[in-house]
């Protein structure tokens, strides 16, 4: 062989054992390879610490025949020398005993002691609160969410704890607290401390309502939230604080009703103002879109609202409040069982009593202010104001009241039988009675006027009134009477169309056919006659206290046989004196003479311009021009003075108060006139009892029928006879003139 052809040989076995070696070790390769990918995809070595392991995990807790919750894990791990397993993606189905729950708690993984029965779940945990119905029919749309972390959940009782901060929120709200307790048997959860409870509002710019207490408890199948002490509901800034406070949902978990319990007081501001109030419980009804429709107060309700300097207090058994529509504002109150508003400021005070009160509210003068509007009470009412000296007591059996936009009352009316007792300074106590009333008030408060109708009948002292309407005004302290108006004293009795009186002052003003009546008695007033007297005239003025009073307008006096007509009549009662003015007519009867047995009295009518009367004295005078006119003659002079006299009945005197003409007395420019005769005189003086006339003064002259003169110094002649007595002093001379006949 030669050399080529070896070394041709040499390379081709080099280059097949290369390619032996290369193909060997692709084989190798491939196979490492291989057993690396197999390594990397088959399962993970089992630890020496782990005992067993599965891919699921499940057990169930059944009482009689009923399952209570079952527990799901994806995955289980049993440890050696453990007593305890790690459960990873596990929920917790609790369907309750009645299998009407479908409750779900989920959590990532917890740590599961079979011994014990207690699984126990780090880091977070959700719960899921539904009923079976709704999850079956509707699922999650009334869903109550918690979230927390580390819970403890005991296979025995079916209680999960924790004690971390809870998340949660339902629908219609949402809430936090710390620690958490759920009861899967009784299907109930506890929030352990520091509870927020937010529930939602139908429009956006509504003021949220927030609850919160020391401790939550939602029972689910009652569907009742129970928050213990402090627990707190607050709406803007106002706040209500109680023992407990229980909120009660619908199927919808909708909040329909809230009850607070043990001591709960309710205390916030509106507008200016501040309040407070408490009851043995308080219940709020709730609109299923989350406004609140009605407030109720039971037990002892008591109250009181303060601002800038006046107070308000209010007491009540019970109190209804009606809420307007969305907007958690007081559209109506009802208070009822004895009944108590108090109220002071400025100088004035007012209280109200009755069993029941009904209050309607509307719109103040911001646009989320509410006033008060009007206020009834349909039973017996009280009210009182005191203002200085003046206390002012209003009752009716039926009362109700207006107020104005800017919450001040305005009006009062009283129905149904009313009184008025009114008390100013020391005086006597002014008692009113009347089938209605209006009351109208002033910005102060105070109230201004009182108008009375149907059987109005007044009272103060021995004073009283009655009308058919009567009008008080407080700033004058007069009082209008109208509707055939009286109003006694208890000396005299006066009726009009129209009456005025001041109760302060006792001034007085009637018109419209004034009559007056008075009774005999010591400060009566003026007595011409016996019996009461009498007074008419178109009008009255006068002050009633004082006795002081004028009639004007057709004045007529009359008691017993006496008359007295005038223009204007003024009495003074308590000097029992008179005086007449303007067309003065009086009508008088004469004392009887000795030994006339003719029944009628002799009645002179006198006529002036003026007449003043003097009771005491029994002195009437009368000037400017009188005329006396009689069956024994007539007498006209420029005065005149009459003098009457008490009659006498036996032993007694005056006994009837019966006053009699005894004597006159006329000055200037005298004139008597009798039958034929006519006597002048500057003074005559006429006595009664004698039936004669005195001339005197001046030049008496009498003449008879045929002309014959008689003059002297003084002359007396007889109405009953023809006898002259003619009186001479010396030096002086009487003088007879006789007619001659032709």
């Amino acid at each position: 062989m030669r050399t080529s052809e070896a070394a041709r040989y040499a390379r081709w076995a080099a280059g097949v054992a290369i390619l032996l070696m290369v193909i060997v070790a692709g084989v190798y390769f491939q196979r490492r390879w291989e057993e690396s990918r197999a390594r990397r995809e088959a399962p993970p070595p089992v630890p020496s610490s782990v005992q067993q392991q599965s891919a699921e995990f499940s057990f169930s807790k059944v009482e009689k025949d009923h399952t209570l919750f079952t527990v799901r894990a994806s995955r289980a791990t049993e440890f050696k020398g453990q007593s305890k397993s790690l459960l990873e993606d596990v929920w917790i189905t609790v369907y309750g005993r009645d299998g009407k729950r479908f409750d779900n708690l989920h959590t990532r993984e917890c740590s599961y002691e079979p011994g014990s029965g207690r699984i126990t779940c780090q880091g977070d945990v959700e719960m899921d609160l539904e009923s079976a119905q709704e999850a079956k029919q509707e699922p999650g749309a009334r869903v109550i969410h918690v979230a927390t972390k580390n819970v403890s959940f005991d296979r025995e009782s079916g209680i999960a704890t924790t004690g971390a901060p809870v998340e949660f929120r339902f629908p219609y709200g949402e809430g936090h607290g710390r620690g958490v307790t759920y009861d899967s048997r009784a299907a109930k959860i506890r929030l352990e401390h520091d509870v927020e409870l937010n529930l939602r509002q139908a429009s956006p710019s509504a003021v949220p309502v927030i609850f919160s207490g020391g401790s939550l408890e939602y029972r689910r199948n009652e569907h009742i939230l129970r928050l213990s002490a402090p627990a707190r509901v607050r709406q803007g800034d106002q706040e209500l604080t109680a023992d407990s406070l229980a909120l009660i949902l619908d199927a919808d978990l909708h909040a329909r009703r809230a009850v607070a319990s043990g001591n709960p007081r309710v205390r916030g501001k509106e507008a200016r103002a501040q309040f407070r109030v408490s009851a043995a419980q308080f219940e709020a009804v709730f609109h299923p879109a989350g406004w609140v429709e009605q407030v109720l107060a039971s037990g002892g309700v008591h109250g009181w609202r303060s601002n800038k300097g006046e107070r308000d207090e209010f007491q009540a058994h019970a109190v209804t409040i009606e809420m307007e529509q969305k907007s958690n504002l007081p559209k109506q109150f009802l208070a009822s069982g004895d009944v108590r508003i108090n109220s002071q400021g400025q100088g004035e005070s007012r209280r109200v009593e009755t069993a029941q009160l009904q209050v309607q509210f509307g719109t103040g003068t911001k646009p989320r202010e509410r006033q008060v509007q009007s206020a009834e009470s349909p039973g017996p009412a009280f009210i009182e104001t005191k203002a200085g000296d003046d206390d002012t007591q209003i009752r009716a059996a039926r009362l109700d009241a207006q107020f104005t936009p800017q919450g001040r009352l305005g009006k009062v009316q009283g129905h149904s039988g009313t009184e008025i007792h009114r008390q100013l300074g020391k005086g006597a106590p002014q008692v009113t009675t009347a089938r209605e009333l209006a009351m109208t008030f002033g910005r102060g408060g105070e109230w201004e006027t009182v108008e009375e109708s149907g059987d109005v009948r007044y009272r103060q002292g021995e004073r009283t009134a009655h009308a058919d309407r009567a009008r008080f005004v407080n700033a004058t302290d007069a009082i209008t009477l109208e509707g055939a108006p009286s109003i006694s004293d208890g000396v005299s009795n006066t009726t009009a169309g129209t009456m005025e009186i001041n109760q302060r002052t006792g001034d007085l003003h009637a018109t419209g056919g004034v009559r007056t009546s008075y009774d005999l008695g010591e400060n009566s007033g003026p007595t011409f006659g016996s019996g009461p007297a009498h007074i008419s005239a178109s009008s009255l003025s006068g002050n009633t206290a004082k006795g002081h009073l004028i009639y004007s307008g057709g004045a007529r006096l009359w008691q017993g046989e006496s008359v007295l007509e005038a223009e204007t009549i003024e009495l003074w009662r308590s000097e029992q004196r008179l005086e007449a003015r303007d067309h003065v007519i009086a009508l008088i009867p004469e004392v009887q003479k000795p030994g006339k047995s003719a029944p009628g009295a002799v009645l002179w009518h006198v006529r002036a311009p003026k007449m003043g009367y003097w009771s005491g004295e029994g002195r009437a005078r009368l000037e400017g021009g009188v005329s006396a006119e009689s069956e024994q003659g007539s007498l006209y002079s420029r005065s005149l003075e009459l003098f009457l006299a008490p009659v006498e009945t036996g032993a007694a005197q005056g006994a009837d108060g019966q006053r009699r003409l005894a004597r006159a007395v006329a000055l200037g420019n005298v004139e008597v006139r009798q039958s034929t005769r006519r006597a002048a005189a500057e003074r005559a003086e006429y006595f009664a009892a004698d039936g004669k006339f005195v001339l005197s003064g001046g030049r008496p002259t009498l003449t008879d029928a045929a002309q014959d003169t008689t003059t002297g110094v003084q002359l007396t002649f007889y109405t009953a006879n023809d006898t002259i007595l003619v009186d001479s002093q010396a030096g002086s001379r009487t003088l007879t003139r006789h007619r001659v006949e032709k």
